[in-house]
């Protein structure tokens, strides 16, 4: 295996997709804030992007909605007339500010010959570089290179060097770097702070403060710039309306390079809130005392640490092992380490689409692998939920129901982002149930009882009440049913008893009933008032919610009315434009339903059921959802179709490098987060064959036929447990733990592994 082709990558292109696309792929972010990879010398290209996770304002994004007289059954007209902005994640001010200049000449992209261009990120270490060579309309040849990073271990700061090499000339060369604030959303448009104050202390130490016009939100940046080479120098500070830079004069010396050292710091008002307050210039002399050099040490330390835990080798297949890497990179680097009280966003603070929002795609398809391989970073993923439960409070009773319901796309406080004019705000109901699966997740992996005391036992009951005031009774049928309600598959909007919800919910209020009865002499389900009667309802509702299930076929309908839609048209797949409403009329999903369902819950669905379902429902989706693919591998792995599962698995693992892979060509607009966790779910769970549930954990691997061996970590109850899989051998080890003893099943066999032993067994793919 090529190993440093499998830890880097790169792009040459600098055509303008291929910088917008690699803008996202090449973000440095740490959890408290993303910089996306736009390149300084693009001055025509995509607004640069700056975010902290949690520093919102608002947008107009329902003038983003297309005008159209055609029916969108998932948009609620009546609620045209009262639109407003929308909360969503500020584009703020670009601490990262760079212009060059040789002679009188700025070096642009688009403005002279561009030769030797390369962009690379390296996942080692999170380093992101480019440089190339340019040759202006006087014929004068200079080289740039640039090279930053988020640090990982000092939150609000961020490191840059930057080189400009005169190779054929010694024209003068000017260098401005600080910060601008002409900055705006490139959703909309619209700009989402407003400058209130920029100067600079010195030649070389620039300031600027900004503020968001709705939330009140205070921003300060600081910039420290340091020049350095065997070059006369002057410096001078510029202080402009929008912008505050140190502008470098420089009579260079061919082929000597010129190389200017940023330090970045940023604060916000909230950091108050998530604990992590900082004095800005205090921070901004002490990164500046560590230096670039000193920080890049201690970057590559901390990366070396997290891989050594996170890392997923897989031997005999390079391509699939570069793409892993790069989904997993981006996980642990989007992560809020420094705060359990931020959501970790699905586009994982690379880029302002979706505004920035948290849904179920975080909790069911990014806080697996943080449950397995960072657990302290999933129940801080769990606690942001526990703290959404009061506005969840406020959106139930909005919906004339009980209990709390977590808002279908989160901002940092649990509130509902999403306008109302879209009808998935109160259809959507699954959402609490996928946080009540990722929060049971969580508690058979770590046997955390205090955090489902102090947590979970509030969004489990919080969201059983919700459930059990949403159903409506049949008498006649002596069942309950769920209407206007919409699953994954959204392009079946406001439908009735559809699985999916109706499975989950299902569990939902079971496990809400057992764990109180579980708890029952703790304070907590006291203080929540729950009593005997609630939990007797519960677990009523649970028992006889509608399952539209056929005993000939052993089919689930997905909803009620599913088998009457008319059948696909050939050309649907191919001619669809736009993608919620062209599904409607047919057996056709936006992505799985049911499959999902029963790829959650594999142990609670005979084989011969799961395989029903799975050669009915496997063509009837058009995957245009970035989920489907790990849906679609784990599901095809299980079912023995291994080179489907493989190429879902490539899909969700790839296709933000490779976009071909699905077509959709958006990644420019940030990175699909979900993607990222499915491929390290896809590996795990569906190749690795490791299922957890209240049974206990299982582990019945399928390998691809390429993969010689597959290798991985997974933190059980604290202790670190190392699977390796070859194509007939299961091997565990676990590390030293007195009393640490775990009982499971590899490939059929009950097995005991204890701390610091090793068993192995062989299995039969």
């Amino acid at each position: 295996m090529d190993v440093q082709d499998s830890w880097s990558v790169t792009n040459s292109r600098h055509d303008a997709h291929a910088l917008g696309q690699h803008n996202s792929v090449f973000t440095i972010s740490n959890g408290y804030l993303g910089l996306k990879g736009n390149v300084a010398e693009d001055r025509d290209g995509y607004s640069p992007v700056t975010l902290v996770n949690g520093i919102y304002d608002e947008l107009d994004m329902f003038g983003t909605i297309r005008a159209s007289n055609e029916d969108r059954r998932y948009l609620d007209s009546t609620h045209f007339d009262s639109a407003g902005k929308s909360p969503a994640i500020a584009n703020l001010p670009n601490p990262l500010f760079v212009r060059l200049f040789v002679g009188d000449q700025e070096i642009s992209l688009t403005r002279g010959d561009v030769l030797g261009f390369v962009q690379g990120l390296d996942l080692r270490c999170g380093m992101y570089s480019y440089q190339f060579q340019f040759r202006d309309a006087k014929g004068r040849t200079t080289r740039v290179a640039m090279t930053r990073f988020a640090s990982m271990t000092h939150v609000h700061r961020v490191f840059m060097r930057y080189v400009v090499t005169p190779l054929d000339h010694d024209a003068p060369i000017r260098i401005r770097s600080g910060i601008d604030a002409r900055a705006h959303s490139n959703t909309t448009g619209e700009r989402q702070f407003t400058v209130t104050e920029a100067y600079a202390e010195q030649a070389e130490r620039c300031v600027l403060h900004a503020r968001t016009p709705a939330r009140r939100h205070a921003i300060e940046m600081a910039v420290t710039n340091s020049c350095h080479g065997q070059h006369t120098t002057q410096a001078h500070a510029v202080v402009e309306h929008d912008a505050v830079y140190t502008e470098y004069s420089c009579t260079p010396i061919e082929n000597q390079p010129i190389q200017v050292d940023r330090v970045v710091v940023v604060r916000t008002s909230e950091d108050q809130r998530h604990h992590t307050p900082i004095v800005l210039h205090r921070e901004l002399s002490a990164a500046v005392s560590l230096g670039f050099d000193g920080a890049q040490t201690e970057q590559r330390e901390w990366w070396e640490r997290a891989w050594a835990r996170a890392d997923v080798q897989i031997d005999g297949d390079k391509l699939a092992q570069r793409y892993l890497r790069f989904c997993l990179y981006h996980l642990i680097a989007g992560a809020p380490r420094h705060a359990d009280t931020l959501p970790i966003p699905v586009k994982l603070l690379t880029g302002e689409y979706y505004q920035g929002n948290t849904f179920y795609d975080t909790d069911l398809y990014i806080v697996p692998m943080l449950t397995f391989v960072f657990p302290e970073l999933a129940r801080g993923a769990l606690n942001f939920r526990h703290l959404a439960l009061e506005p969840g409070r406020a959106i139930a009773e909005a919906l004339d129901c009980d209990g709390a319901k977590f808002a279908w796309q989160s901002g940092p406080y649990g509130e509902e982002c999403l306008g109302n004019w879209w009808m998935f705000t109160h259809t959507n109901v699954h959402i609490n149930a996928d946080v009540v699966y990722a929060l049971m997740q969580y508690a058979w992996a770590t046997n955390d009882r205090e955090f489902m005391r102090k947590q979970g036992l509030g969004i489990l009951i919080e969201s059983a009440r919700f459930y059990a005031s949403r159903v409506e009774q049949d008498e006649q049928r002596d069942a309950y049913d769920l209407h206007g309600v919409t699953g994954p598959d959204e392009g079946h909007v406001a439908v009735t008893n559809d699985f999916y919800t109706n499975w989950l919910v299902r569990q939902t209020l079971k496990w809400a009933a057992d764990l109180c009865a579980e708890y029952s002499n703790d304070e907590v389900p006291t203080q929540f008032g729950v009593t005997d009667e609630e939990l007797g309802e519960w677990r009523d509702i649970s028992e006889r919610l509608t399952l539209l299930y056929d005993d000939g076929t052993k089919v689930y309908e997905q909803c009620t009315g599913f088998y009457q839609l008319k059948t696909i048209p050939p050309k649907l797949s191919r001619e669809r434009q736009v993608w919620f409403e062209t599904v409607f009329p047919y057996q056709a999903l936006n992505q799985p339903d049911v499959v999902m369902a029963m790829m959650m819950f594999r142990d609670d669905f005979p084989q011969d059921v799961q395989r029903a379902n799975w050669e009915f429902y496997k063509d009837k989706s058009m995957d245009f959802s970035s989920m489907s693919f790990v849906i679609n591998s784990i599901m095809a792995a299980d079912m023995g179709e291994i080179d489907t599962a493989y190429q879902n698995f490539l899909i969700s693992a790839g296709e933000d490098l490779d976009e071909d892979l699905t077509g959709r060509k958006d990644t420019y607009a940030g990175l699909h987060g979900t993607a990222s966790g499915g491929a390290w779910m896809a590996a795990v769970f569906g190749f690795g064959g490791v299922n957890l549930s209240s049974r206990g954990l299982r582990i019945n691997p399928k390998l691809p036929p390429k993969w010689k061996a597959l290798r991985f970590n997974m933190v059980l109850r604290g202790v670190t447990v190392r699977v390796e899989i070859t194509r007939h051998e299961v091997v565990l080890i676990a590390d030293e733990a007195p009393g640490f003893e775990l009982s499971l099943t590899v490939a059929g066999k009950p097995l005991t592994l204890c701390g610091g032993n090793s068993v192995r067994t062989a299995y039969h793919p």
